[in-house]
């Protein structure tokens, strides 16, 4: 099973976006949007809910760290 912030990752990735984007998207700084990508774990829904909306996935298929497939 993949940790939450290595799936927010590759997930980011297969999109072809970079923290610095994710961050435009968000309207926070990059430093900001890395420190969320991280420390997942303890980010809270509502952050989640904002970069999975931001990178184009649903917060339940973002959550879903035994799925491999980085598409949805």
């Amino acid at each position: 099973m993949i940790q939450l912030p290595d799936r927010i990752r590759c997930v980011r990735e297969a999109y072809g976006l970079t923290q610095a984007d994710v961050a435009d998207l968000l309207d926070v700084a990059p430093s900001t949007y890395g420190q969320i990508e991280r420390n997942a774990a303890n980010a809270s829904y509502l952050s989640l809910g904002k970069v999975a909306n931001a990178i184009g996935v649903s917060l339940l298929f973002l959550l879903d760290t035994k799925n491999t497939q980085f598409r949805e």
